[in-house]
């Protein structure tokens, strides 16, 4: 971040410039050892990669900075066309083919991916039944025998209840809420155990795991709830007037919930 976005940051969290900067200074280790292991995963993929769930674009601008070479393409789901649309705009890169689609039904042929990866999406994957192994079928099934499949995620493990112990932790509980509100399942935040177990009934082989401890960030609490604040027309919209309720709630929630931060996972495996 530049000055700029580091002063803008600090208001928004309601902290000071020199907190600001001291907590990314924290995290730069962290960003070294992220970068390691990505690296290291990158390092035996051969052919396109697929990143699921692309979100505002972030993860996607650091893999075609970082890691896919000069030569190479990468693809992208996103499955509502409006949001696809600002990231082809917003990430103009021949190498970045987007991909108005979600896990299930991918436009891709059987084994055209030789790395399927994706950031803090699982936990927040909605389906009818809840069956995330069944949502990622398709995302198995484009990836080439021994192409490496990697899922980097959030996950609860260091609490007994991460949603009364970690202000991060009950507002990922959001997602299964609005799952809920539309009768469907959302997985929600998990063990690092359970993504092991997910990756080997998917049949990946090789499993590895690497943990990132993350420090708690100031001001999560206001800077969450001011973007709540103004989603929240937008989640009238598309919820209606019954989501006021449930973001009430989290707001009383999150004055009596310490701002603990969730450690990230790195789970990935060899397809057989």
């Amino acid at each position: 971040m530049d000055e700029k976005e580091i002063l803008a940051w600090a208001e928004a969290s309601g902290i000071s410039v020199e907190q600001a900067k001291e907590y990314l200074k924290i995290l730069e280790p962290l960003d070294k050892k992220e970068d390691a292991i990505l690296r290291e995963v990158f390092s035996g993929a051969t052919g396109p990669v697929l990143e699921l769930s692309a979100g505002r674009g972030e993860f996607t601008r650091q893999l075609l900075e970082k890691f896919i070479k000069p030569e190479g393409k990468l693809y992208t789901t996103e499955r509502l066309p409006e949001v696809a649309e600002k990231l082809v705009q917003a990430i103009p890169d021949k190498r970045l083919e987007m991909l108005v689609s979600d896990s299930s039904t991918l436009p891709l042929p059987d084994g055209s991916a030789g790395l399927v990866i994706f950031r803090a999406a699982l936990h927040d994957f909605v389906s009818d039944d809840g069956d995330v192994a069944k949502a990622l079928k398709d995302s198995v099934r484009v990836l080439a025998p021994g192409g490496t499949f990697v899922i980097y995620d959030k996950i609860k493990d260091g609490y007994k209840d991460v949603e009364t112990e970690s202000a991060e932790g009950r507002m990922e509980r959001m997602n299964v809420e609005l799952a809920a509100l539309e009768g469907k399942a959302c997985w929600g935040l998990h063990y690092l155990k359970d993504y092991i177990s997910l990756m080997e009934k998917m049949g990946f082989a090789g499993i590895q795991t690497s943990v990132l401890v993350m420090p708690d960030q100031p001001g999560y609490v206001k800077y969450m709830t001011g973007n709540l604040h103004e989603r929240r027309p937008a989640y009238v919209k598309r919820w209606g007037e019954k989501v006021n309720a449930l973001l009430d709630s989290l707001y009383a929630d999150f004055q009596k919930t310490p701002a603990k931060a969730l450690s990230m996972a790195f789970i990935w495996g060899k397809k057989r």
